[in-house]
C-alpha cells in the first residue's frame, strides 16, 4: 500500500500543501524572497544600463564633409556612446575615467582622403576595463569598413548580404534581461527551497520525516513543488516590474 501511485501522490501533495503553509506564515520571509529576483533584477540592470556601450570623446580637428561621415560611421556602429570635445576636455575625461577612449580626426583628414593618401585616426584607450576596451578594438575597424562604403561605395567591391532571421534586432539591454530574471528566479527557488527544509529542524519535524514510512524522494518531489509555486510569485512580481 505505501508504495502505491495514489499513496505516493497523497504524500506529495502534503509535503507541498505543508510548506506553502508554513511559508504563508512567515509572511515578512515571504515578501523578502517574492522580491529577490526583483532586487537581483534592479542591480543587474544597472550594471547593464552603464556598461552597454562605451564613452568615447571625438575630437573633431576636421570638420569636413567626410570627417563628418566618419563621425556618422561611429555613431551607428551601435558600440560608442559619443560626445565631441577639445583635445585637452578629452584628455582631463579620460584621466579622470569619465570616458574609455579619445578618437583624434586629424586636421588633414578631407585633405588626405583627396589626395588618396593614408590617414592616421589616432586612438587613446583606457584599457583598464577589458570590455570596453575590446568593444573599442572591434568596433573602430568596423566603422572605418562602414565609411568606406558609404563615402565611396564604388571602390568597395566586396560587400555582405545579410539576412536576419528577425524583423529587428535585440537591444543589449533586453538581451540580458532574460539572463538576469533566470538568475533571479534560481536564487529565489534555491531560497525558497532551503528556507523550507530548514524549516523541518526549527519545527522539530525533521524526526517526523525520518520515521516516515513514505518514500525519500516522494518528500523531496513535494517540496520542490511546494518551493516551486511560492517561486511563481516572484515570477508574478518581475514580470508586472519588465512590463510596466
Amino acid at each position: 500500500m505505501l508504495t502505491t501511485p495514489g499513496y505516493t501522490l497523497r504524500v506529495i501533495w502534503a509535503c507541498m500543501k505543508k510548506d506553502i503553509k508554513s511559508a504563508l506564515t512567515e509572511r515578512f520571509f515571504t515578501i523578502i524572497s517574492i522580491f529577490v529576483p526583483v532586487n537581483i533584477l534592479i542591480l543587474l540592470s544597472l550594471f547593464v544600463v552603464s556598461g552597454g556601450k562605451a564613452p568615447t570623446a571625438v575630437v573633431m580637428n576636421d570638420t569636413g564633409p567626410y570627417a563628418r561621415q566618419f563621425y556618422t560611421a561611429m555613431s551607428n556602429a551601435h558600440s560608442f556612446s559619443l560626445q565631441t570635445a577639445t583635445a585637452s576636455e578629452a584628455a582631463n575625461l579620460l584621466q579622470r575615467g569619465r570616458i574609455v577612449a579619445v578618437v583624434t580626426i586629424p586636421a588633414d583628414f578631407d585633405a588626405r582622403i583627396h589626395l588618396n593618401q593614408p590617414v592616421r585616426v589616432h586612438v587613446d584607450i583606457n584599457n583598464l576595463n577589458t570590455d570596453f576596451t575590446n568593444d573599442i578594438r572591434r568596433a573602430i575597424p568596423l566603422s572605418i569598413t562602414s565609411f568606406y562604403a558609404k563615402a565611396f561605395p564604388d571602390l568597395v567591391t566586396i560587400t555582405p548580404n545579410e539576412i536576419d532571421q528577425y524583423r529587428q534586432d535585440t537591444d543589449y539591454i533586453p538581451y540580458l534581461t532574460v539572463s538576469i530574471l533566470v538568475i533571479g528566479l534560481v536564487l529565489a527557488g534555491i531560497l525558497q527551497s532551503g528556507s523550507a527544509s530548514a524549516r523541518e529542524w526549527e519545527n522539530e519535524t525533521i524526526k517526523e520525516l525520518l520515521l516516515s514510512p513514505a518514500s525519500r524522494w516522494s518528500m523531496i518531489v513535494g517540496k520542490m513543488l511546494g518551493a516551486f509555486v511560492m517561486s511563481i510569485a516572484s515570477v508574478i512580481v518581475v514580470l508586472l516590474v519588465l512590463i510596466f
